[in-house]
């Protein structure tokens, strides 16, 4: 099971990377463009990173926390 958990940790952290380089790249490439970033989108859009942290919290609420995968 300790196993398991290191795993789950590093997939965690790796996940947070992702995103980090994500928002960085896109805040950089908003600054090249001058900062003309869409403001109040219609019809509750959200950008993608929002969407992925929503993505990220319902399955983290979705999985029982301390219980290893059925093999």
């Amino acid at each position: 099971q300790s196993d398991w958990e290191r795993s789950r940790a590093q997939r965690e952290r790796e996940e947070r990377l992702l995103v980090t380089a994500w928002y960085n790249m896109g805040l950089a490439l908003q600054q090249q463009e001058g900062g003309t970033a869409p403001r109040g989108l219609p019809g509750g859009a959200r950008s993608f990173l929002a969407q992925q942290r929503l993505a990220t919290a319902a399955r983290r609420a979705r999985t029982p926390h301390g219980r290893a995968p059925s093999s």
